[in-house]
């Protein structure tokens, strides 16, 4: 993924550590290809986490549409990045049991976390494979000169959400390569639980009275089913 200079909009935003890099990665398999493209992602699960700089790496499926696959990882810094995906497993992985398996090329996101780690010990972990628990990826599309704001607004919901019952963890991104565009990653026990989060009354103060009205269109949400087993250890700045 080639490098790109950050926009100016957005930059008083700081995340936790400046060096750290996540990628967001979409995979769609070909028609009755699903299965092959989830085990050859999974299959690089393992190897991911053993090189040096890999914070966390987890593999998604979508809830509606089995073939959609989401890659979330997240290294100490570019350097750890460009290794992973140079590495023998990603270029075999890729070129050999996925390529012809997927119906366009891969995608790539590169984003920077803007949350503080979540760092208390008594929040229960996301199991691999829960076939009740959900992860949600919120995409916000922001006005020009309203980054800062919207990002405020979101580390703002931070803390009260994960304050919730039933909340295994809730953190916020932004694009590198465009500012304007943030991320929520969020896992929940089950879609009850994240049903009463969208009622909240922080919710609708923060997100629908403060975010909503500075974006550029409604944001759209990835609900998605983790097929990876997680990582014992929370990431970390």
């Amino acid at each position: 993924m080639a490098e790109s200079g950050r926009r100016r909009s957005g930059s008083e935003l700081q995340g936790t550590s400046p060096e750290q890099v996540t990628v967001l990665g979409q995979f769609i398999a070909a028609p009755d290809r699903a299965g092959v493209v989830r085990d050859a992602l999974l299959q690089l699960v393992p190897p991911t986490r053993a090189e040096p700089g890999n914070v966390s790496y987890d593999v998604h499926q979508l809830k509606n549409n089995p073939a959609a696959f989401y890659v979330l990882g997240n290294w100490t810094d570019q350097p750890a990045l460009d290794a992973h995906l140079a590495s023998a497993h990603v270029r075999t992985c890729l070129t050999e049991h996925v390529a012809h398996e997927i119906v366009a090329p891969y995608t790539l996101w590169r984003a920077r976390m803007l949350s503080e780690p979540d760092t208390n010990p008594d929040r229960p972990r996301p199991v691999g494979d829960s076939p009740a628990q959900v992860t949600l990826v919120p995409f916000f599309a922001i006005r020009p000169g309203e980054e800062t704001t919207v990002g405020r607004s979101h580390l703002e919901m931070v803390g009260l959400t994960r304050a919730e019952p039933g909340c295994l963890g809730y953190d916020l991104y932004q694009s590198v390569d465009d500012p304007a565009l943030m991320f929520l990653y969020e896992n929940w026990t089950d879609q009850a639980a994240l049903d009463k989060h969208m009622n909240t009354s922080h919710f609708y103060r923060i997100v629908r009275g403060e975010i909503d009205r500075r974006l550029n269109a409604p944001w759209t949400a990835h609900l998605m089913a983790m097929i990876s087993e997680p990582h014992r250890e929370r990431i970390t700045a």
